[in-house]
């Protein structure tokens, strides 16, 4: 019974590890440019990066020597070339990319939009061909990925001497997603990548075994 209970412990914990939602969040605005790494309830801020401690240099080191260059083989006869192993993953990371955009999540997606100006005609043209923008933009994160929450604005302000936009956004996926796509599809590209990596005549033998 002790065992057991560890057990089901020991899954309950995976199981809700793999609910932690992690990603990030992307702030532009007039304070500039903001980047926060997101793991649950932990933040962490990439942009703008914090100022770092200026290290004094250390003296009395010796230089380092430099290594000979190791003279590179030539690739035998029949081996298919690092280049065209590379052509043959595309698929499967066309196939990686897919899924993962199915698994996308953005919690939040805000933009803040205010056209201003020296020109009413110009303010008002701007606004127009915003909106437009818009229109054809949403439907695109509609049909494409999960959006949890949106608040989309778009104002014209004839005080404003220019336009002023803010935009928000936050995008997660679950550990257990990403676990699971990585698992299946590090399989796929490593199978690949061995069988790209040997002769055209023994991929022929392998195909037609």
């Amino acid at each position: 019974m002790t065992f057991l209970k560890v057990l089901l412990i020991i899954l309950l914990a995976l199981w809700l590890i793999s609910l932690i939602r992690i990603g990030g969040r992307v702030q532009y605005g007039q304070a500039g440019l903001c980047a926060i790494a997101l793991a649950g309830p932990f933040k962490i801020q990439i942009l703008p990066m914090k100022p770092k401690k200026e290290k004094k240099p250390k003296t009395g080191k010796r230089p380092k020597k430099e290594k000979p260059l190791k003279e590179k083989k030539p690739a035998s006869e029949g081996q298919p070339g690092t280049l065209t192993r590379v052509k043959q993953l595309l698929p499967v990371i066309a196939q990686f990319c897919g899924a993962l955009k199915r698994k996308i999540r953005i919690d939040n997606l805000e933009l803040q939009l205010i056209w201003g100006g020296s020109d009413p005609a110009v303010i008002a043209l701007g606004y127009g061909q915003a909106n437009a923008v818009l229109g054809m933009l949403w439907p695109v994160f509609d049909h494409n990925f999960k959006v949890k929450r949106h608040a989309f604005q778009i104002d014209m302000d004839y005080g404003a001497s220019r336009p002023t936009v803010e935009i928000q956004a936050a995008v997660t996926l679950t550990v257990g997603q990403i676990m699971i796509l990585g698992l299946r599809y590090s399989v796929k590209m490593l199978t690949t990548w061995i069988k790209s990596g040997k002769p055209a005549g023994k991929r022929q033998e392998a195909v037609k075994s």
